[in-house]
């Protein structure tokens, strides 16, 4: 079980950003492409790790864009350019 501070801090670091589709729900967006490794390393390792920092890295390398549009990129459908 994640402690419920690592959640709350991922969903919080979408806090200023939007997809370009526009959906602002933090709760619906994800770092793309590095989502998965994002979530692994800040959900497995504490604040003050260097794990963390190279999860701070990724997400400035990152986009934020929500579920459905991650599916579109994926099949090739989105109508926006990352």
């Amino acid at each position: 079980m994640y402690r419920k501070s690592r959640v709350t801090w991922l969903i919080n670091s979408f806090r200023d950003y939007q997809c370009p589709c526009g959906e602002a729900e933090l709760v619906c967006l994800e770092w793309y492409p590095h989502h998965k490794k994002i979530r692994n390393l800040v959900y497995r390792n504490s604040a003050k790790t260097e794990e963390r920092k190279q999860a701070e890295q990724l997400i400035e390398e990152s986009t934020a864009v929500c579920h459905n549009c991650v599916s579109k990129i994926d099949n090739g459908l989105a109508s926006f350019i990352l």
